[in-house]
């Protein structure tokens, strides 16, 4: 079950890619902002499962740091590419992908030296709050136009999702070198 979990979080994040590129509209990011959701709910569980049945594996272990990675870059791509990640925001969101590339080639390297990189809780405050910046970005597309007062709903959704996405590459850059420095000994860094 978590790891069927896992796959389907890899579809959402697939469905969700596809639809925000062939249908950039309201609605479509409407859809989204439910599929990404669903996507989170399943991040949450497959681990849940997993501590409680005892059913943690080794494929398990390598393809959920995948599907949150898939969903997560592939999401901040399409929003950049449509312009709802824009000017100094476009720096955040590639600080937040950079890491995230980074720790993956990170986890291979140490994994052949039979160290496994455990996910600190800042990292998983990290996930959280990436999903909710997401999120913020999705419905920022959804809410504009549909209410009145406007202006002040454009002005403070576009504030909220800045902070939002500063706060995660800000957090991103914390457990990245967190990561890093736990892993001196098998990287021929000497500690300082």
């Amino acid at each position: 079950m978590p790891n069927l979990l896992t796959v389907i979080r890899i579809i959402l994040a697939s469905l969700i890619a596809l639809i925000l590129i062939f249908f950039d509209s309201k609605i479509a990011y409407f859809i989204s902002i439910i599929l990404f959701s669903l996507a989170g709910i399943t991040d949450y569980f497959d681990g849940w499962i997993a501590r409680k049945k005892n059913e943690i594996s080794d494929l398990g272990r390598m393809l959920d740091p995948i599907a949150d990675k898939i969903l997560v870059i592939s999401t901040f791509i399409i929003l950049m590419s449509n312009n709802v990640i824009e000017d100094y925001n476009t720096i955040a969101a590639l600080i937040i992908i950079y890491r995230e590339i980074f720790i993956s080639g990170l986890r291979e390297f140490l994994g052949s030296k039979s160290f496994v990189v455990e996910v600190s809780k800042l990292a998983k405050w990290k996930t959280a709050i990436q999903f909710i910046t997401i999120l913020a970005f999705l419905g920022s597309q959804v809410i504009n136009d549909y209410y009145m007062y406007t202006d002040i709903i454009n002005i403070f959704m576009k504030f909220t999702c800045t902070l939002l996405i500063w706060a995660t590459s800000l957090i991103s850059i914390l457990t990245g070198i967190s990561y890093l420095r736990s892993s001196y000994d098998y990287l021929g860094i000497k500690k300082k």
